[in-house]
C-alpha cells in the first residue's frame, strides 16, 4: 500500500508543477481494444480474459528538456474493460443447463491503474502539425470486480485481491495547432497473477485457484493540453 501511494503522490506532485513553462499537463480519453489472450473469448482456454472493447481516461504530464523536442513524460490512466457478450451468453448457457432457468449473474469487470514514465520526443512538422513519440514503464494496478451468482434466492459472490505487475507502453500520434492531440498506444501490462475467494450466503467462503492472466491493451486516445 505504502508503495501505490507513494507512486500517486509524485504524479500529483508533477501534476502541480503544470505553472513551469518547460511543463505540460493533458487530459485524454478513448476507447481501449484487449489483444491476444485478453481478448479471446474462448471460455474454455485458460489464457482467455473474455475482455471486451472498453474506454480508457487518463492525463500526462510532460516536461521538456530541450528545444529540439526531447523530454519527459509520466502518465496516469484508468481502463475499464467488461466481457464480450458472446463470452456472457456461453457462461449464462452452461450455467441454465446445470442449475435451470432461474439465475441471475452479474458479470465482473477489469479495471486497470498503470502509471507509466518515459521519454517523449516531439517533431514539429508543420506550423499546425507536430508528430510526438513515446515510450515508458511503470506499475499497473489491476482489480476484477466482483462475480455474482444467484440461484433459487442463493447468492455466491466471487472477489480477487489487486494485483501489480510491471507494465510498459509505446506509442506515437499527432499534435495539432499546439493543443490537441490523438494518440495511438500500446500497453503491455504485464501477466498478472489474482488471488481470490468465493464467499456463500449459507455455507464457508472458499478460495479459488489462483487466475494468472496477461494483459495487453491498444488505445486511441483523442486529448487536449491545459
Amino acid at each position: 500500500m505504502k508503495q501505490k501511494l507513494m507512486s500517486l503522490i509524485t504524479f500529483c506532485i508533477l501534476v502541480s508543477l503544470n505553472s513551469n513553462a518547460q511543463g505540460t499537463f493533458s487530459i485524454h480519453a478513448g476507447p481501449s481494444f484487449p489483444l491476444a489472450d485478453f481478448g479471446d473469448d474462448d471460455i474454455y482456454d485458460d489464457d482467455s480474459g473474455l475482455a471486451a472493447v472498453g474506454i480508457t481516461l487518463g492525463g500526462n504530464y510532460l516536461y521538456k528538456l530541450n528545444n529540439k523536442g526531447l523530454g519527459l513524460n509520466i502518465g496516469l490512466n484508468f481502463k475499464f474493460n467488461g466481457l464480450k457478450s458472446r463470452a456472457k451468453d456461453d457462461v449464462e448457457e452452461i450455467i441454465e443447463d446445470g442449475f435451470g432457468e432461474d439465475v441471475d449473474i452479474k458479470f465482473y469487470k477489469y479495471i486497470n491503474i498503470p502509471i507509466i514514465g518515459g521519454i517523449n520526443y516531439t517533431y514539429k512538422a508543420s506550423e499546425q502539425i507536430s508528430l510526438v513519440g513515446n515510450i515508458g514503464i511503470g506499475p499497473d494496478f489491476m482489480k476484477v470486480t466482483n462475480l455474482t451468482v444467484e440461484v433459487d434466492n442463493e447468492e455466491a459472490v466471487s472477489s480477487h485481491d489487486l494485483s501489480t505487475q510491471l507494465a510498459y507502453k509505446i506509442g506515437g500520434g499527432l499534435l495539432l495547432n499546439d493543443k490537441f492531440i490523438i494518440s495511438l498506444d500500446y500497453y503491455g501490462l504485464g501477466k498478472h497473477r489474482l488471488k481470490g475467494e468465493v464467499k456463500y450466503e449459507n455455507d464457508p467462503s472458499e478460495e479459488l485457484e489462483d487466475l494468472k492472466l496477461k494483459v495487453s491493451l491498444l488505445t486511441l486516445t483523442f486529448g487536449i493540453k491545459l
